[in-house]
């Protein structure tokens, strides 16, 4: 006697096994799962999630499996519940914060180009030697180190009298002697990285604009405000995002912005003539 497959046998609609994982900060992920079936069945429903997959649904991967006449299927869709701020809820969010060294000019050193205040560190080390040193100094005592030249030569070839080296004080001393010596300056600059993770369907909709410029500081969208109290004063210079197709339906979107105590006016931040 043959065997009939009854109609209403066939695989059930909604998925026999759900199983949800829901991670602090992360949201949750979702899959379903049809365990056992006929080959043609469950390639068929495979077929129909993979084209609504196709059409823009948040399916992250599909997985069909037949073995000895039976298949299964397994359906992993993207994060939910995220709840973040100007993103779909599907987005997951991981937050960096690095710091960095910046090889500058001595001459950018606040030691020698800012007027400390009583607070600062190194304030009795430069309190009263005359701070801080002019664009004129500056680039006299660079030329006089360039050049090589001696105290007696620094007089006679001074520009202006107010150059001459019996009118040198303790702070212009100072920069040459570290001139002289290969002195640089190290500032400790931040940078922000947002990393962005999603499906191809997810809503994130990175900005190119105001790229390379300087723009309103970024806050944290993640609980990294949870471990750092606050970003540091300053300007921020947002750079390109990028996007990274990383396998398996899924996709990182990263934003990075670089800061600074001041950047120059050309890029939209505020260190320009004083």
């Amino acid at each position: 006697m043959a065997a009939i497959k009854t109609p209403d046998v066939g695989i059930p609609a909604n998925p026999p096994v759900v199983t949800k994982e829901w991670l602090p900060g992360s949201g949750e992920t979702i899959s379903h799962e049809w365990p056992l079936g006929t080959t043609g069945d469950i390639s068929e429903n495979y077929e129909t999630l993979k084209a609504a997959a196709q059409a823009g649904n948040n399916t992250q991967s599909l997985q069909y499996r037949s073995a000895n006449g039976r298949a299964s299927l397994i359906a992993r869709f993207g994060r939910s519940g995220n709840t973040n701020e100007g993103y779909g809820d599907d987005v997951t969010i991981v937050e960096e914060l690095y710091a960095i060294d910046v090889i500058k000019d001595l001459a950018e050193a606040p030691y020698f180009a800012s007027t400390l205040g009583s607070t600062h560190p190194l304030y009795s080390k430069q309190n009263g030697k005359g701070a801080p040193l002019t664009d004129d100094e500056v680039a006299w005592i660079n030329d006089c180190v360039e050049t090589c030249r001696t105290e007696a030569e620094i007089t006679t070839d001074a520009p202006s009298a107010s150059l001459q080296w019996t009118n040198w004080d303790a702070l212009m001393k100072e920069y040459r002697y570290h001139k002289l010596r290969g002195g640089t300056y190290y500032e400790t600059a931040f940078v922000l990285r947002r990393s962005l993770y999603g499906v191809r369907t997810s809503q994130i909709k990175a900005s190119f604009t105001n790229i390379n410029t300087v723009v309103t500081a970024p806050t944290f969208k993640s609980q990294m405000d949870m471990l750092i109290d606050a970003l540091p004063s300053g300007e921020w210079l947002y750079k390109p995002p990028q996007a990274e197709h990383l396998g398996r339906g899924k996709w990182r979107i990263t934003q990075e912005w670089q800061w600074a105590e001041k950047w120059a006016i050309y890029l939209g931040g505020s260190l320009n003539i004083p």
